[in-house]
């Protein structure tokens, strides 16, 4: 749960007065990147709450934040940063962390929440993965006030002052549906009355719609990464392809390797472009206390193509914590077919290739899992040789739509399931 926004009224950048980031997807700045990192001096070298990132002590990571900010808002005066607070549960993408800055302006005394994302750079989950997508994503959304994102503030590319690249939004109020534990069992949100669980997935899945429904040219064109096609699915699947390559690392993965294959060779045709979340679930949308969407966070997998690539992610993202974890649904969320039926009502149109999109969905989630079990390897927290490359859900679902022999979760999937809820899932 972020924490809540405290309101004020002194002197404050409007989001329009921020400089816009000038990033582009298309641009591969990981050597640029390296170079900095080498050249630059790096602070002390102690603790970190999260692998992956440079590890660096929380104290020097609070302080290169605060001299951060003064220079970012030179006009507020006596800028000072709280101890930083490291939650769980927020994520394997990036370090979350929460602070609150304190300034003076006008004359009086002022807070503002923070949330700081820091950059897990050496074992990124994503190809390409550049901090500056989510902030342009949210600043891009700040165009579109009918689809809530947080308001962003600055982002960082060079790692010098926290060991990492790093963005800081606001925080705002509102709390995400959890996936550890599992929310189909406790939580909040079954603590909802029946009526209200339904009315929460209604909602979320209308604002997936209406994200889809904006028009790419105003204000998305940095997602067109046209070194690998036509925006659409052509580019969406180019850049898949390159992500998995990247991913298996010469690995021989005969299910999934067949399953790239057939995504090449049974592309839907006139297909739309829409601006692509990458990753909506539950667990990355925030709830108001009146049960409206208050936000979608974590844009790490932006991007443009059909907008059944969201919506079939999401529908196996809930098979995932439901059927295939052994859980029965929590009562009162729609079914399958009622979220489809409510995603094509707000989205104006029929919904098409839904098979096809859903095998991509389990081919993408089998990346993330390649990614994050080399990561859990790496730490020592997992044996190398392990099966869970070849023996989990996405790769037997994948293997049973191809008709090949699939093999069910084994241990190795647990292990990185369990890998996942220790780093924050």
């Amino acid at each position: 749960m972020h924490n809540t926004l405290r309101q004020s009224h002194g002197r404050w950048p409007h989001r329009h007065d921020l400089e816009p980031t000038q990033w582009n997807r298309s641009s591969d700045l990981r050597g640029e990147r390296q170079t900095r990192q080498r050249s630059l001096p790096q602070p002390g070298r102690v603790e970190s709450s999260m692998s992956g990132a440079q590890t660096i002590d929380r104290e020097a990571m609070r302080t290169g934040l605060q001299a951060w900010l003064r220079q970012k808002f030179a006009e507020l005066g006596d800028l000072t940063l709280s101890p930083l607070r490291f939650p769980s549960g927020t994520g394997n993408s990036a370090e979350t962390m929460f602070a609150t800055m304190a300034y003076e302006a006008d004359g009086e005394h002022r807070e503002r929440a923070l949330v700081i994302r820091r950059q897990l750079a050496g074992t990124d989950l994503f190809l390409d993965a550049d901090i500056r997508l989510p902030h342009r994503m949210m600043e891009a959304l700040a165009l579109h006030p009918h689809i809530p994102a947080p308001r962003a503030l600055g982002v960082e590319p060079d790692p010098a002052p926290i060991g990492s690249p790093f963005l800081v939004m606001e925080a705002i109020e509102g709390r995400v549906v959890d996936q550890v534990p599992n929310y189909n069992v406790e939580g909040w949100l079954a603590d909802l009355p029946i009526e209200q669980r339904r009315e929460i997935w209604l909602r979320a899945i209308g604002t997936l719609a209406r994200l889809h429904r904006i028009d790419w040219r105003q204000g998305f064109s940095f997602l067109d990464d046209r070194q690998r096609g036509e925006p659409g699915i052509d580019q969406f699947l180019a850049w898949t392809r390159d992500w998995y390559i990247w991913a298996k690392a010469g690995r021989r993965l005969e299910v999934a390797d067949a399953a790239l294959d057939y995504l090449m060779a049974n592309k839907p045709r006139d297909t739309d472009v829409s601006v692509l979340w990458g990753d909506p679930t539950p667990a990355n949308m925030m709830f108001g206390p009146d049960l409206s969407v208050a936000a979608l966070i974590d844009f790490e997998m932006a991007s443009l193509g059909p907008g059944e690539a969201d919506l079939a992610w999401w529908l196996e993202a809930e098979e995932n914590f439901s059927t295939l974890s052994g859980v029965a649904r929590l009562e009162g969320l729609p079914s399958r077919a009622e979220i489809i039926a409510h995603y094509e009502a707000e989205r104006g149109r029929p919904v098409a290739d839904l098979d096809y999109y859903s095998m991509l969905a389990w081919f993408r989630m089998n990346i993330v899992g390649i990614r994050f079990s080399d990561r859990l390897v790496g730490e020592g927290r997992m044996p190398a040789g392990t099966d869970v490359l070849t023996n989990n859900p996405a790769t037997m679902l994948m293997a049973r739509k191809l008709g090949m022999p699939d093999a069910s979760p084994g241990e190795g999937f647990m292990a990185m399931v369990n890998g996942m809820a220790g780093a924050g899932a």
